[in-house]
């Protein structure tokens, strides 16, 4: 702590009885008790026996974090960020590659001036958002959902601008997921270009030139600019080939169908179209790519653990200023990368599946070691506390070691989500469970991936003195 201040340079100049370590520790406080004002934070924070009786006011705490900014625990949130998946992990590694996932959501900041300067509302088709909103894309190591990097900016920030970005983070040896929002060839580029492998899903609106069939049902295609793009088609089209001039990116693509069958016989269906790097298709099977893909999901659970299990569900962030925002978003970030850090620990020691541990109970067990500020001395960073190991490896507070597949219909809870239902996609909705004939049993479910077969009429380039020709 006292390296990352003097580092950022918020070192007090003198002596205060809020001294700028104890605010940074406030800060964090205020990520475990979200639920309570500034003097209720720090009631939790000294409720231990034989802490200083020091009773600030809240104007006082207030000043105390503007004056230390964020600067120190966004250096903090460097120190603790990355994966802590061991070589014999399960659900982080496949096929000798490191499974990691991005994505990108935004967080409802309080409306205030500054912050609706600096990061403006989002727009849908009912009107402007209520509150202001920041941007957050995070690099999340698959199985053990800790946070290899985290990109905080304004809503106005697009999550493509953010993912560039976040390809800092990214190594080789590395297998990123990602969804239909990380588009486009600059991106795709960019994140190959650090050695790490893709597995994106793109839209079927459009069909990616077919270059070469695999005989698994895959075919090789490539990502270009528009111009590039267009010239590619025009060849592929008169049934010339690869023009020798293109240049792109090297892509495979895998279509896949997923069907759902609830325990009541009702099936949903729904189309993918993954593109990858990884081109070989006898060592990497593209029926265990469609089913890896699934793992994209943990960046989501992640969300739900960040803005729910800790933020708490439907919570703004207290800060009037964009820094102060910065700020206590940061100190979410090192809470919670703080509790996935100590469940890998526990389970890599435990020799059980990290999935299994509840992030819920984890900040239950923090909470109360705060409160009584027993238990809190730990031999290492990441090495969690007796207290806190025995309350998360307790075997009534161990998740099943075999989840079964599970699905929960889509709702639309904010009228003026953007993410509301949209007529012109092409997969249908699922039924409203108080619909007499809509199977209410969807908690439990069967699901199967098959790759889709299409007859592909292949160009057959003419070759002239070993130059492709009309």
């Amino acid at each position: 702590m006292d390296a990352v201040l003097a580092k950022t340079g918020r070192v007090q100049l003198r002596v205060r009885k809020l001294p700028s370590r104890v605010v940074v520790y406030f800060v964090l406080a205020m990520a475990l008790f979200t639920e309570h004002g500034y003097r209720g934070v720090w009631a939790c924070l000294v409720a231990g026996a034989g802490l200083p009786d020091v009773d600030p006011s809240a104007a006082a705490l207030r000043q105390a974090r503007r004056r230390i900014g964020s600067a120190p625990l966004a250096a903090l949130f460097d120190e603790v960020k990355g994966a802590a998946a061991a070589a014999d992990t399960p659900g982080s590694w496949w096929q000798g590659l490191r499974v990691v996932a991005w994505d990108g959501t935004g967080l409802q900041v309080p409306d205030s001036p500054e912050n609706l300067a600096v990061c403006g509302r989002a727009a849908g088709k009912f009107g402007l958002g209520g509150f202001p909103l920041m941007w957050l894309t995070v690099l999340v190591e698959c199985g053990t959902r800790t946070l290899i990097d985290a990109i905080i900016g304004p809503w106005k920030q697009s999550e493509k601008d953010q993912a560039l970005l976040l390809c800092r983070a990214l190594r080789p040896g590395m297998l990123v997921l990602a969804d239909r929002g990380s588009k486009g060839v600059p991106l795709a580029c960019a994140a190959a270009a650090t050695g790490a492998h893709l597995l994106w899903r793109t839209s079927t609106d459009r069909l990616p030139p077919v270059l070469h069939l695999l005989p698994d049902g895959t075919y090789l295609s490539m990502a270009t600019s528009q111009n590039e793009r267009a010239r590619l088609a025009r060849w592929t089209r008169h049934r010339q080939g690869v023009p020798p001039q293109a240049q792109g990116l090297a892509l495979r693509v895998i279509e896949a169908t997923v069907t759902v069958r609830t325990a009541g016989g009702n099936r949903h269906t729904t189309h993918l179209r993954l593109v990858t790097t990884l081109l070989d298709h006898e060592q990497y099977p593209a029926t265990e790519l469609a089913e890896l893909y699934h793992e994209r999901w943990q960046v989501e659970t992640a969300y739900l653990g960040l803005k729910v299990t800790l933020r708490g569900p439907g919570r703004v962030l207290r800060s009037q200023t964009f820094d102060g925002a910065r700020q206590e978003l940061f100190g979410l970030l090192i809470v919670y990368q703080a509790a996935r850090l100590i469940a890998a620990d526990a389970a890599g020691q435990a020799g059980i599946d990290p999935d299994r541990i509840s992030l819920t109970v984890t900040l239950r067990a923090a909470r109360l070691t705060v409160l009584s500020a027993t238990g809190s001395t730990a031999t290492s960073v990441t090495s969690p506390t007796p207290r806190i190991r025995r309350a998360i490896l307790h075997p009534r507070e161990l998740g099943p070691a075999h989840r079964g597949p599970r699905i929960l219909p889509r709702r639309v809870k904010r009228p003026i989500s953007t993410f509301a239902y949209n007529t012109t996609r092409k997969d249908p909705p699922f039924l409203d469970p108080r619909d007499r004939h809509h199977d209410r049993r969807t908690s439990r479910s069967a699901t199967s991936t098959c790759l889709t077969s299409r007859h592909w009429d292949l160009p057959r380039p003419r070759r002239t003195e070993g130059v492709l020709s009309r």
